[in-house]
């Protein structure tokens, strides 16, 4: 299934963003239970400290990706202010079974827009304004990714102020809203989430560690699911 479709279908959809690229992980989140896996390039990504790679330097990495989900929806994260992926490697990462890109939308390239063959999960930070929501109501993306959370925010306990922005913002889009571990949470915080009309967790380094070994992302991502389960 489509990412964006299993998105809005599903009752609620657990997705694992990957602290490295490593194969040994992105099978670890598929044992642990993943709806979905997201992995970078051409970044600094600040929740982990890590930065990640040109489309090239890692194009052996998503082959692996697509054939090991083997139909669970990959994604990728296809850069940021410093490097984006042109055209060219847009059209090469559509053919080799990319089902998904996420990317703040200040950084997003028109032509990425223009893809029907990725599912696109558009990011607004924490500078979005009710003209923001308004604008993505005109334009909609399949996915809206919440990342609402300033960098000094990173890293602290979610609260229920947290809580009720998300329900406010997915409360004004027509779209399906996704959380994005930018603070910590304990996997019964799901139900929080689930109940202000978010419809997808992404998990990431906040809550599995920036250098986590296989056993603590499965661990994870089983604990995540397990919630997700009970909603």
């Amino acid at each position: 299934m489509k990412f964006h479709k299993m998105v809005k279908e599903n009752k609620f959809t657990l997705v694992v963003s990957l602290p490295s690229n490593d194969i040994t992980l992105v099978k670890a989140a598929l044992r642990g239970g993943a709806d979905a896996i997201k992995c970078h390039i051409n970044v600094w990504h600040r929740a982990s400290g890590r930065r990640f790679g040109s489309f090239g330097e890692n194009r052996d990495f998503i082959k692996a990706l697509v054939d090991t989900c083997a139909g669970t929806p990959a994604g990728l994260v296809c850069g940021a202010d410093s490097a984006y992926v042109n055209e060219e490697e847009l059209h090469e990462i559509e053919k080799l079974g990319i089902d998904f890109f996420s990317s703040y939308a200040e950084y997003l390239p028109n032509f990425m827009m223009e893809s029907t063959a990725l599912s696109h999960m558009v990011a607004i930070d924490s500078g979005y304004t009710q003209h923001t929501l308004d604008g993505i109501n005109v334009l909609p993306p399949d996915v809206l990714e919440c990342s609402i959370q300033s960098g000094e925010a990173y890293h602290s306990k979610m609260t229920f102020a947290d809580v009720l922005r998300y329900a406010d913002i997915a409360s004004k889009v027509k779209i399906p809203c996704l959380v994005p571990t930018q603070k910590w949470m304990a996997p019964a915080e799901t139900r929080a989430l689930y109940k202000a009309g978010c419809k997808a967790l992404m998990i990431g380094a906040v809550v599995t560690g920036s250098d986590p070994a296989e056993y603590d992302i499965e661990k994870c991502t089983a604990a995540f699911a397990e919630a997700v389960q009970h909603l």
